[in-house]
């Protein structure tokens, strides 16, 4: 007879399958080599950064500081990713059914998958954070080998209260609208960073000294607060006090939530009633292009994440908005090449998102409906959303500057178009392929998407500073 599989094998199996669903093989035949010199070059300035520390000593308390914020903002943004993973490996997959009836024990495949989670949130901050220690090795700080553990202390502690969150979150409002609570804890982080790095030219530098002056740990080396980024700088003592208290709330997690896996009431939340009855019993008012475009419309407002896909890419507004406040002396001719780059990024995403979100493309085939027909609604459906969301700084900008119109509408036209072209070709990676599917999109269009935005926001950029 079959024995059950045991722990090691178990979490070798897990480990396969989120490599397999990882982004580098669902895109290898593009990006697998590039990606490796990237990472080459990544090392290289890992090397040259240790050099620059090693010549340009900080103080303990500043370095214990600038740890402990790059530990704070790595929490939130491995909490966001290990969310989604949690959605992924407890509900996406589909097969809690089939394991809760093997004679595999419960609690072992809840742990492998808790340690699964651990490591594929890891593995990227890991890899980058290792270039540094790498090179900090090298000129002889030993101390820096203490970023591999401490990292992993990290991972688990946030895989272990991901987990919790999911489970309470779904069993309230569904596997979907928690995937959107994830995507939102990533928004406000990536907008939280962006709003520090700009406090420089709005807060007093005399007020900002002493803010940070303030959260200094002192000579006591700041206590609890500061226990991972003294273990990041290798202090035996916080070093093995991080990894026990990762270990503990792990533990506690997986005791938690052994019991309701086993009964299958986690993964029973994931099924909940259907929506609104009566949905489907519109009738056809139109005619099928604008069916065509009003479907387009609605894939867009379904997509998991939208809002805070838009805000990400929509981060340039910013400037454009303080600069046309006056809140920061520069000239209007910045904001062109802004807004140049952000329609072309805008139109890339929206048409990734109707790359993605069509799932039966022989049915559409079908239709009585000319064949360039729903090509042409995705392609007047995306550059109509991008437009409505940059259209009042643009008209901003030209009610100020009337002599940009010529350039700011030609540039805006070109990148939108391009990337529209490209997008409906090579779609960007939006959101992780259902288990077992193939994955739509690929880095490759996302890296000549870009290239290409940035290529239009340059020549416009030069057009109204140098002609």
């Amino acid at each position: 007879m079959f024995k059950p599989p045991g722990f090691l094998w178990l979490l070798r199996h897990e480990l396969k399958v989120l490599w397999r669903g990882s982004i580098l093989v669902r895109t290898h035949r593009y990006v697998l080599v590039p990606a490796s010199i990237v990472i080459l070059m990544f090392q290289a300035f890992g090397v040259l950064v240790g050099h620059l520390i090693m010549r340009h000593p900080v103080a303990p308390e500043i370095m214990l500081l600038a740890l402990n914020i790059n530990l704070a903002f790595l929490f939130v943004l491995m909490f966001s990713r290990a969310m989604m993973a949690c959605i992924d490996v407890l509900y996406a997959r589909g097969d809690a059914d089939f394991l809760l009836a093997s004679p595999i024990a419960p609690n072992r495949v809840l742990a492998v998958r808790m340690l699964g989670v651990a490591l594929s949130i890891l593995a990227p901050w890991l890899l980058l954070a290792g270039m540094l220690a790498n090179g900090l090795i090298i000129f002889g700080q030993l101390w820096a080998l203490a970023v591999y553990p401490m990292l992993l202390a990290e991972a688990l502690v946030v895989a272990a209260l991901a987990f919790a969150l999911v489970v309470v979150l779904v069993g309230r409002i569904g596997p979907m609208a928690a995937r959107r609570a994830g995507h939102s804890l990533a928004l406000f982080t990536g907008v939280g960073i962006f709003i520090l790095g700009q406090t420089p030219h709005f807060v007093p530098h005399a007020a900002l000294a002493g803010f940070w002056s303030g959260l200094l740990p002192g000579p006591s080396g700041g206590g609890l607060a500061y226990l991972f980024a003294r273990g990041l700088l290798g202090q035996p003592a916080p070093l093995l006090a991080a990894l026990a208290l990762a270990a503990l709330v792990f533990c506690l997690v997986w005791v938690f939530l052994a019991g309701p896996f086993a009964r299958g009431a986690i993964s029973a939340a994931s099924y909940r009633p259907a929506g609104r009855e009566g949905a489907q019993q519109a009738r056809f008012r139109h005619s099928a292009f604008s069916s065509l475009m009003a479907k387009d419309r609605r894939l867009l407002a379904r997509f998991p994440g939208l809002v805070s896909q838009i805000a990400y890419r929509s981060l340039t507004l910013i400037p454009v908005v303080a600069i046309l406040l006056g809140k920061v002396v520069i000239g209007l001719a910045v904001t062109v090449p802004l807004l140049v780059f952000l329609a072309g990024q805008l139109g890339l995403f929206f048409i990734s998102v109707l790359a993605q979100m069509n799932d039966m493309p022989a049915l559409i085939a079908s239709a009585p409906v000319a064949a360039r027909a729903p090509r042409r609604a995705a392609y007047l459906v995306c550059a109509q959303t991008a437009l409505a969301i940059i259209g009042l700084p643009v008209v901003a900008v030209l009610v100020k500057g009337p002599a940009l119109a010529p350039v700011m509408l030609l540039g805006v036209a070109g990148a939108l178009a391009s990337n529209l072209w490209l997008g409906r070709r090579l779609p960007i990676p939006l959101s992780r392929a259902a288990f077992g599917k193939t994955q739509v999109g690929t880095l490759l269009g996302l890296v000549l998407g870009v290239s290409i935005s940035a290529g239009w926001a340059l020549a416009a950029w030069l057009v109204v500073t140098f002609v």
